[in-house]
Order: C-alpha cells, then sequence, then structure tokens
C-alpha cells in the first residue's frame, strides 16, 4: 500500500525566466500551519473503482464525496545510522467516499437496494530534508484504511481493512535537475525499507493481522514536456507540464502534473491504461508567508508548500476492493 498516498518528489519554488519561455530555478522554505486543499474534478475516481471491481455487474455511482488536503505540521531533528537531519514534516490526507449502485439480483444473498457504501482514507507524514531545488525523502509513515457497508434484509453488514506503514527511504539515485524548462528531464531510484502491518475484519468481528518487513526499489521517469495555461476558481496560472511515469508499471500507467511559475501544482491527473482516473485542482489555500493578494491574470501561490506531485496506485486499493467485497 506505499504508493497509495502519493509521494510528493518536489518542493517549493519561485520562477525565474527566459524570454517567454516558463523556468523555475529557485527553491524557497515552508512554514508550519501552511496548507493546500485540492478539489477533485468529477467522479472518474468511483466510476473507475466501482467498474474495477464489480464489472458487469456494475450499474453506476451515487454521492460521491472527497477530501484532499496537503499541511506543514512542524520541523523535526531525525537521527538515521548516528547522522542527524534537520526536516520538516508534511501531512497529506486524501478521502473519498461513495455509493455503488449493482446490478438486481447479482448476488445471493443480493444487497438491500443493490447498493454498498465504500470510504478509503489515505493518510500519510512525510520527513523531507535539503536546501536544493528538489529535496529529499528521509522517512515515511501511513495509515490507508478501506471500509465497505451495506444491508442484507435489514441487517448491517461490512468489511474493513486498514494497512500501518513505517518506511525509511535508505538511498537515492539519480540527479536532480538545476532548472525546470520545456524538454528537462531526468530520472530517480529509491530503495526502502519498509515494516508493514495490515489488518482486516468483517461485521466489526475479530481483527486478522499481518505483519511484514520487506526491502523495495523504485524508479520514476520524469519530463517536461510543454507548457500550458490552466484555469482554476483560483485564476489562470501558466504552467509546466511534467510526465510522471514509474518503470514497469505499464506505458500507459503515468501521472501529469501542470505546475505553475512558482513551482506550485494547480492541478494533476492521474492515468491508467491511457484513461484520466483521477483529475484534481487547487481549491483553497493559506500560506502564513504570503502577503494579501488578489490571483489575477496569471499570478498564483508563490511561497509554503511543496507541490502535488502525487503518484497514486488505484490498483492496489482496487485489489483490495474487489478480493473483499460483500464478504
Amino acid at each position: 500500500m506505499r504508493k497509495i498516498i502519493a509521494f510528493l518528489v518536489f518542493t517549493l519554488f519561485l520562477a525565474g525566466s527566459s524570454n517567454a519561455e516558463l523556468v523555475i530555478e529557485q527553491s524557497n522554505t515552508p512554514s508550519t500551519g501552511d496548507y493546500l486543499k485540492f478539489e477533485v474534478i468529477g467522479d472518474t475516481f468511483a466510476t473507475n473503482m466501482g467498474k474495477s471491481m464489480f464489472g458487469d455487474d456494475y450499474v453506476g455511482i451515487e454521492s460521491f464525496e472527497s477530501e484532499i488536503v496537503f499541511e506543514i505540521v512542524g520541523f523535526e531533528i531525525l537521527e538515521i545510522d548516528g547522522q542527524k537531519y534537520d526536516c520538516y514534516i508534511e501531512s497529506r490526507s486524501m478521502i473519498f467516499n461513495f455509493t455503488v449502485i449493482i446490478k438486481e439480483d447479482a448476488y445471493d444473498p443480493q444487497p438491500d437496494g443493490d447498493r454498498i457504501d465504500y470510504s478509503f482514507s489515505f493518510v500519510g507524514k512525510f520527513w523531507k530534508n535539503g536546501s536544493g531545488l528538489i529535496t529529499d525523502k528521509l522517512k515515511t509513515e501511513s495509515i490507508d484504511s478501506y471500509i465497505q457497508t451495506w444491508t442484507e434484509d435489514g441487517e448491517q453488514k461490512s468489511y474493513e481493512g486498514v494497512t500501518e506503514e513505517n518506511i525509511l527511504h535508505t538511498k537515492t539515485q539519480g540527479v536532480w535537475p538545476d532548472i525546470l524548462e520545456v524538454g528537462t528531464s531526468w530520472t530517480v531510484s529509491e530503495d526502502f525499507a519498509i515494516t508493514s502491518t495490515s489488518r482486516s475484519r468483517a461485521n466489526e468481528g475479530e481483527w486478522d493481522v499481518e505483519t511484514s518487513e520487506t526491502e523495495e526499489s523504485e524508479t520514476i521517469d520524469y519530463e517536461v514536456t510543454a507548457e500550458s495555461k490552466v484555469t482554476t476558481s483560483l485564476g489562470t496560472f501558466n504552467t509546466l507540464v511534467i510526465k510522471q511515469a514509474t518503470q514497469g508499471e505499464g506505458s500507459g500507467n503515468y501521472t501529469i502534473e501542470y505546475l505553475s511559475s512558482d513551482f506550485f501544482t494547480v492541478k494533476g491527473v492521474i492515468f491508467d491504461n491511457d484513461e484520466p482516473i483521477l483529475t484534481m485542482q487547487i481549491e483553497e489555500y493559506s500560506i502564513s508567508s504570503l502577503e494579501s493578494q488578489s490571483l489575477e491574470d496569471g499570478d498564483s501561490i508563490t511561497e509554503g508548500l511543496p507541490n502535488l506531485s502525487f503518484l497514486l496506485s488505484v490498483s492496489s486499493i482496487v485489489l483490495i476492493a474487489h478480493r473483499n467485497r460483500l464478504q
């Protein structure tokens, strides 16, 4: 479940420019209490989940709700292998609630009203260190939870699962770019030491618990492919378009980010098999280091939090939901 909440890779930037081309080349420092809130556009996340879980028995989605908030929650000195690092800590939460409608008489017994309620929650904390253009992640803690509820002949039923992970980012290979502009590309590989505890239960019964300790590696390719104007409720932003793809996950699985001239993600789209399954963009923020300003004609947030840079592995949660549906 390590990828479920999406790892932030970049940090805050101020922008420089060369002629008419957009260039990002200078970093800044976040402040405790800064936050970003994103809105999810459409219900493609829930629709894809429903189709993946129920196939031909899927009918539709009702009552889709979401909440996505990233926040700087503090600073801490982290000691790893006898060496101390000054870190700032990012908290990220992603919550999705929705109801799946299935075909009548698809199951025996059939859920009342042909409906099953779902809730997914992904909460993570990330310790980051560094003063360069892009900072390194040193430690990650995450709690990913999932619950489905329904009724059969008026009786409440449920199935739920929780996965807690503690991750040390033991090794990073690759050269971060000094600037970002159209044509910039780079590759970064990371090694992880992961301690994981997974719990699941049906109908509020006894928890089944599994623990594991593993070592994993991941390599991500990045490319700045274009410039683009993006309009949100906060205004219109000039952005760089950045494609991120994890090696080994298939050519149709990738993330597109739209970064403002201040290296602030105003929009992100996750693709699975070349189909967009989650689109999100900025809708609210509180940045202590900003003076009051109106967002006009491409003005944007200039300081505060790291950008979104999420790479969400929807297949992991689909697998869990599919395996445990209507238990």
